[in-house]
């Protein structure tokens, strides 16, 4: 099987199963964390093409998420998260937002048209999501300052989970 065949089939997979995670995915689910974990560390490209690192990123509270333009309730959480990132980023919060399964062009005309202000990054291949064990979207999870997982949600976020789980870590 040629090079080309494999990397599509791999893709399409990878396509398939976020599809089917997506519709599935909406039922809220948290994963609480027992134990620490080391730090996480993801290496991608922002939607400038510029290669970003999680690590960078330390220092701050991050919620990650990752989405979809196809995704409907990826779709429905964001205004929230929107809100919540530009009422609490000056506290030391951040929210970091992947996509995954789109180009960056897709990706960055999506954010422009519903005038996001959060960073996004690029994971066309969901690559980080696969080896992080997330099988689903939309999922989040909520880095400490650290950079260790606190935990993970699959489906959306509502403003009420926001607030029950990140504030006390601002100190809110």
């Amino acid at each position: 099987m040629s090079r080309i065949k494999i990397i599509f089939l791999a893709t399409l997979a990878v396509i398939l199963i976020l599809l089917t995670a997506c519709v599935a995915g909406s039922s809220n689910e948290e994963v609480e964390t027992a134990t620490p974990k080391p730090p996480i560390d993801l290496t991608l490209k922002n939607l400038e093409g510029e290669t970003v690192h999680l690590r960078d990123l330390r220092g701050q509270l991050v919620l990650v998420n990752y989405w979809a333009s196809w995704c409907s309730p990826c779709r429905d959480e964001m205004p929230i998260l929107e809100a919540f990132y530009r009422a609490h980023q000056a506290e030391g919060f951040t929210l970091l937002s992947i996509n995954v399964s789109e180009s960056a062009d897709d990706a960055a005309e999506f954010i422009a048209a519903n005038g996001f202000s959060f960073p996004v990054w690029s994971d066309p291949t969901g690559n980080t999501m696969i080896a992080l064990g997330i099988n689903g979207l939309p999922a989040s999870l909520l880095l400490d300052e650290t950079g260790r997982i606190r935990k993970v949600w699959l489906g959306p976020l509502t403003q009420e989970m926001l607030d029950e789980t990140v504030l006390p870590l601002l100190g809110n």
